[in-house]
């Protein structure tokens, strides 16, 4: 459960996920591979941008915007992954960092998203 003072000032709300960086990079890293592709995996977590189903996915990435709940159950399903699992990575928005982000992009060889 999401303490109160938290959904009061709007930090965290039940239907946006963020998640830490290293674990985040992590989970769409393997999303991907299952995928074949950043776009394909957007059509998986139900995005239909005719263009680029792969734009949200890239925010979500690289910490610009959270994962919607529902999407992110369906990551969880897709990968096979319990939810439970995925929610101990749960963070406050305030604590997701572009630098982080960039080492956790490195980390895992995604270098070329980093911004």
């Amino acid at each position: 459960m999401i303490p109160y003072k938290y959904l009061q000032r709007g930090e965290i709300t039940e239907d946006k996920v963020w998640l830490s960086s290293n674990y985040r990079v992590r989970l769409i890293q393997q999303g991907i591979e299952k995928a074949g592709s950043i776009n394909q995996l957007g059509r998986v977590l139900g995005y239909r941008s005719r263009v680029h189903p792969g734009w949200s996915v890239r925010q979500i990435l690289v910490g610009k915007q959270p994962f919607p709940f529902d999407r992110l159950k369906v990551m969880a399903d897709y990968l096979g992954c319990p939810m439970e699992e995925v929610l101990k990575h749960r963070i406050r928005p305030d604590r997701v960092t572009v630098d982080g982000t960039r080492k956790a992009l490195e980390t895992w060889g995604m270098h070329y998203y980093v911004d």
